[in-house]
């Protein structure tokens, strides 16, 4: 991986713990911010996320990667569960090719839009888990003016099969956070 995507990708694990060490066993079961999911599920689909980046980044088949998707990923610690499987998504990143295609759901992509596609599932679902638990989205304007200046027009084009609303339309005075959350349909 390039530096700026390294350094993206870091600051969008960090914005995803913040928002994970905030929640309660209590919050669990609440709605989340992510469509009908509960926190549980939404926390779960992320962890999953790291397994099933990474079984694609090592070209994985596809039924073994859809496998994963009825799994419990949560263990008895969820940021432990986040970090084993993130760590591994990371290392794998920083050895394979990443311009090399992989078989990602949606069609076949480059290794280096699936790293850019994770760093926006951390950052967007951490602002969903962040709307569950009831606190702010802890996302720096740094990694939001990245996404939204870099990775904007991935979320256009990923749109509804990339799991995205429409976008809602932006005011001028909008903050660079409060941009990608309307440019992603939040």
């Amino acid at each position: 991986m390039d530096v700026v995507t390294t350094k993206q990708l870091d600051r969008a694990e960090t914005c995803w713990v913040t928002a994970l060490q905030r929640v309660r066993d209590s919050d669990l079961n609440r709605t989340s911010g992510a469509g009908e999911w509960t926190n549980a599920e939404l926390i779960n689909h992320l962890i999953g996320g790291g397994v099933r980046y990474t079984l694609l980044l090592g070209q994985a088949s596809t039924p073994e990667v859809e496998a994963t998707r009825g799994v419990d990923h949560l263990g008895d610690d969820r940021l432990e569960s986040f970090w084993a499987h993130e760590t591994a998504f990371r290392m794998l990143a920083e050895e394979c090719d990443l311009q090399v295609p992989v078989a990602h759901r949606i069609g076949s992509i480059p290794g280096a839009q699936l790293v850019q596609m994770r760093i926006l599932e951390l950052a967007l679902h951490a602002a969903d888990l962040s709307c569950g638990t009831g606190h702010d989205w802890p996302i720096d304007e740094s990694l939001a003016a990245f996404i939204g200046d870099e990775l904007g027009d991935l979320i256009l084009a990923l749109g509804s099969e990339g799991g995205y609303s429409p976008p809602r339309p932006i005011d001028k005075g909008a903050s660079a956070a409060q941009r990608v959350l309307l440019l992603s349909g939040r």
